[in-house]
């Protein structure tokens, strides 16, 4: 089962800022994150539903509502 994958409005902001490779980077992990949320190489950070994951040139820090299968990317870093 895959979860949805959401952005907060202050990270669609920096999504839009990404060059080509890093989006492209950015959309493959959080494809993957989205089928594995608590695996996939991420890390949790404050709470066990608070995440972060590399996904090639970025990092993406995430939270999870198992309840509702959404995934809220709330800070994205170009590396």
């Amino acid at each position: 089962m895959s979860y949805r994958v959401t952005f907060s409005p202050e990270c669609e902001r920096a999504v839009r800022g990404l060059g080509g490779s890093q989006r492209r980077d950015l959309d493959i992990g959080m494809a993957r994150v989205a089928k594995d949320p608590y695996g996939c190489g991420s890390s949790q950070t404050y709470h066990k539903d608070r995440r972060i994951v590399t996904c090639g040139s970025v990092i993406a820090e995430y939270i999870v509502s198992a309840g509702v299968l959404t995934i809220t990317v709330v800070r994205v870093h170009g590396l």
